[in-house]
């Protein structure tokens, strides 16, 4: 069991949110205790997964030292999901998926069923993401296992690798060489990346020691002070391991920046590392809306892997299993007996009633609660980049007459009440 569970929070307010979730979940299956850990950091200042990572090292530090197996799990979680912005209210570690469970509850089902058990029995903090998860069915015991990090691999294609930390190995030694951080096709050929079968190695999540993560902070008093850049904790943490580390990223940085990657990189190259490759369709991202709708098609990897993560992908909703819901699209929360789905939707918090409706293909609509007790309903295609920037802004093929702006922050969307909201009000209204 861990001896923590910690999320992070970009701000109060979402820290907030995150502890009223973690209330609904049955933590206590899976660790003795949770917190939710917000940035230390200046007003406007971000200080990234790296940042987040070092406060959490820095604050524990005193009280972990001399414990001897005491193991938090560190779920970086902070952030806007723009890219799935139905989960932007509450985060993505707590999106639903089709076997009614968040995606929290399903990390921690898996870790605690095919990961904790094989650690090394040492303290130390299991470092991951929010909107993944790895399966580790695959995993050897590693108890025994005397390295400062674990690092977690899959076998990806080059596609892949562009869009994640690469590691290159040595084909003979085994030994890490470099890690790579979104190299380019180019790169990673010229680096040696491509391994006999034409795949490469990329990063997910990792485990540190607290006897390393003490060495860190002994390394270098800027770690031991408010961090004031942002950090990543695989590009700015991991580029800095193997024999050959590539580092010209340093002086290609702003001088702050470049002194705490620097202190990183000096840090990390004194580490003893192991390397776990979980092999190919191990790694399953939910990163957008198109990720998230493969994962639920009857013949996906995550599927294969995890045959009990399906159950509908109609969950907590009414009148939508009369309507039939193609499998290429997920309802949640929602209430409409004569809604047609199209394919390739995301439905959340609809409330059609008997409404007649025929939603097309590749649509998210969704509806999100906001502060002063209004609702707000949203729609747009599933493949529409609502954080870009337009010079002359569309919406559904039609011009909005708003300029420079994006879909996240035009004006395009009327509040109002939910049709229970109404019937609730008219019926105050009535009785008095």
């Amino acid at each position: 069991m861990w001896y923590y569970i910690v999320l992070t929070a970009g701000s109060e307010k979402q820290k907030e949110i995150f502890e009223k979730e973690l209330r609904l979940l049955p933590i206590s299956e899976y660790s003795s205790g949770k917190c939710v850990l917000k940035d230390d950091a200046p007003e406007g200042v971000r200080i990234g997964s790296g940042g987040s990572t070092l406060s959490l090292i820095r604050s524990d530090n005193a009280y972990m030292n001399d414990k001897i197996n005491l193991k938090h799990l560190l779920v970086h979680s902070g952030g806007l999901s723009q890219r799935m912005p139905h989960l932007s209210a509450y985060g993505k570690a707590f999106g639903l998926l089709p076997n009614g469970k968040t995606l929290l509850e399903t990390k921690l089902d898996i870790y605690r069923n095919h990961l904790f058990d094989k650690l090394p029995p040492v303290s130390g903090i299991m470092i991951t993401a929010s909107d993944v998860l790895e399966d580790m069915q695959g995993l050897p015991s590693i108890r025994n296992s005397d390295a400062d990090i674990i690092i977690f691999a899959h076998t990806s294609s080059l596609e892949v690798g562009t869009q994640h930390g690469v590691f290159v190995v040595d084909a003979k030694t085994k030994k890490l060489k470099k890690v790579l951080q979104k190299p380019s096709v180019e790169e990673m050929r010229k680096e040696g990346a491509l391994r006999e079968d034409g795949t490469i190695l990329t990063d997910s999540c990792f485990f540190l020691t607290w006897p390393f993560c003490d060495q860190i902070l002994n390394s270098d008093n800027l770690f031991n002070e408010q961090i004031t850049e942002e950090l990543c904790c695989y590009g700015d943490f991991m580029r800095g391991l193997g024999t050959e580390p590539k580092l010209d990223y340093i002086d290609d940085s702003p001088p702050k920046l470049a002194e705490y990657r620097r202190a990183l990189a000096n840090s990390f190259s004194k580490a003893k590392i192991q390397i776990c490759e979980l092999g190919k369709n191990t790694f399953f991202h939910f990163g957008t809306y198109r990720e998230f709708l493969e994962h639920l098609l009857p013949d996906s990897a995550l599927r294969n892997a995890f045959p009990d993560i399906f159950t509908s992908n109609v969950q907590k909703s009414k009148g939508f299993q009369i309507m039939k819901v193609p499998d290429s699209s997920f309802v949640e929360f929602s209430d409409g007996m004569r809604v047609g789905v199209g394919q390739n939707c995301v439905i959340s918090g609809i409330e059609a009633e008997q409404m007649k409706i025929k939603i097309s293909d590749d649509t998210v609509v969704f509806t999100m609660a906001l502060n002063k007790g209004d609702y707000v309903s949203v729609m747009f295609k599933i493949d529409d980049d609502i954080k870009k920037k337009w010079n002359r802004l569309k919406w559904n093929g039609h011009d909005t007459g708003i300029a420079n702006t994006s879909m996240w922050d035009a004006p395009i969307f009327r509040t109002g009440l939910t049709g229970w909201k109404k019937r609730e009000r008219g019926f105050r209204s009535a009785k008095q």
